[in-house]
């Protein structure tokens, strides 16, 4: 049985990988973005707190005006995210660092721009109160849980496993990952379904405050200074290189947006709650919030070293092939045009 699983787990990997190329070959070179709107694509947490407060008191779209239309689209996970990008269903989309690898692999390095960071932080592994992982064998027969199968969470623990002499029942290992979306993650954890998670804030909160989780390894203890990235922005090269000035005008605001969340007071945390309930139909006790909002850090910085790392830990698991480089995805040309006119220091990618 548990051959067959894997067969099946690497075929779905496969089947999909292949029709992700086919879809992203037609749908690239079917559509076209249009000069009048702005359609943007993120996901309903709160390492996404600058689409999520920017959309919800129509910030972004005050900075264009009443004749411009900025659109936001909610997705689970970030392979769907980069997915709906590369089909060019979105023309900019808040995503981690492990989706934008595996869309540079797909596509090629002439498609992706990274053109801002958005968070650093706020990923943690928690695990049931009874679970013990003190020694490496501990994990032996465990079963863990991410959103979704080579996002950036699930890359993390799979490479944590590999660290700790595991891997997966996909790969022919021993332990049990799986990828239900966050919200079925907290009633799995809660039914003591699963040994442990994987996940992006609210949701690593929410299963200590709501399941009794326990924080078994919060990912910033993992990176040099606990910065590493989160959550980017991330457009096409087509989009860029014919929309600068669009970029440009959301790219002024967003600076403005994520200094003011860098200082964050209730209110506005109160809105980024706010907006998670609207998308997700679920309205969080704000306690929650507020903590989820202390394990991260709002940047603009991509924080370029962190994604190199993340590309070998892909490479490292089979993921994507050697001699991916991957310095061809930043462009950060307006964002820094934007940071020296205020007299902020530029950042920089690879």
């Amino acid at each position: 049985m548990g051959h067959l699983r894997t067969n099946l787990a690497f075929a779905a990997v496969a089947v999909t990988a292949l029709l992700l190329s086919i879809t992203v070959l037609f749908g690239y070179l079917a559509t076209a973005p249009s000069a009048n709107t702005l359609r943007i694509g993120f996901l309903p947490n709160v390492t996404h707190a600058t689409a999520l407060f920017g959309i919800a008191t129509g910030i972004y779209q005050r900075a264009f005006g009443s004749e411009f239309a900025v659109q936001s689209r909610a997705y689970n996970a970030g392979p769907d995210a980069i997915s709906a990008l590369l089909t060019q269903q979105v023309d900019l989309v808040f995503v981690g660092p492990s989706p934008t690898l595996n869309g540079l692999a797909v596509a090629g390095p002439d498609v992706l721009r990274v053109v801002a960071g958005a968070a650093s932080g706020g990923a943690s592994f928690i695990i049931q109160p009874y679970v013990n992982l003190t020694t490496d064998a501990d994990f032996h027969g465990k079963k863990f849980a991410t959103p979704q199968i080579r996002n950036t969470q699930d890359i993390a623990l799979q490479h944590y496993l590999l660290t700790r002499g595991h891997t997966t029942f996909i790969r022919g290992g021993d332990v049990d990952v799986i990828y239900p979306p966050n919200p079925d993650i907290l009633a799995l954890f809660q039914r003591g379904q699963i040994d442990g998670a994987w996940v992006p804030e609210p949701w690593a909160t929410r299963l200590v405050r709501e399941a009794g989780g326990k924080v078994f390894l919060d990912e910033r203890t993992l990176w040099p200074n606990e910065q590493f990235v989160t959550t980017h922005l991330v457009t096409t090269k087509r989009y860029l290189d014919g929309h600068r000035d669009i970029l440009t005008k959301f790219l002024n605001t967003y600076v403005n947006v994520t200094l003011r969340l860098q200082s964050a007071d209730a209110s506005d945390l109160t809105i980024v709650n706010g907006e998670i309930a609207n998308l997700t139909r679920v309205h969080l006790d704000q306690t929650i919030v507020d903590a989820a909002f202390m394990n991260l850090n709002l940047t603009y910085d991509p924080i370029g070293s962190s994604l190199a790392t993340y590309l070998t830990w892909a490479q490292d698991l089979g993921f994507i092939k050697k001699g991916l480089d991957a310095k061809s995805l930043y462009d950060l040309t307006l964002l820094n045009e934007i940071l020296v006119r205020r007299g902020l220091p530029p950042v920089t990618g690879l």
